[in-house]
């Protein structure tokens, strides 16, 4: 898939190897902190996070930020991917009822 962003055309490349990736970014994101000092932990675990993320799915390397724009589209995708998984399972287990 190629988005444009910035005059800047990128490649997202999404494949099995970011799912756990993109598990522990979610994880991270979106449970809150219980103190200052761990939230500022967490935010340079999802900054490292989010550079492997962006060297392992998106081409050329994005500057950082960009980098919240760029997860979003690969959430989509990511969701996009799963969608299609689900509706060729309801097709095969249609055409394989017996």
């Amino acid at each position: 898939m190629k988005v444009k962003l910035n005059d800047e055309e990128y490649e997202i490349r999404l494949t099995v190897k970011a799912w756990p990736l993109l598990a522990f970014i979610d994880d991270r994101r979106l449970n809150a902190p219980k103190s200052a000092e761990e939230a500022i932990k967490r935010g340079e675990e999802l900054d490292q996070a989010l550079e492997k993320l962006m060297e392992m799915c998106v081409a050329p390397k994005p500057p950082k930020e960009l980098w919240s724009k760029l997860l979003g589209i690969i959430n989509i995708e990511e969701n996009r991917q799963l969608k299609e998984a689900i509706e060729l399972y309801e097709k095969f287990r249609g055409e394989h009822r017996g």
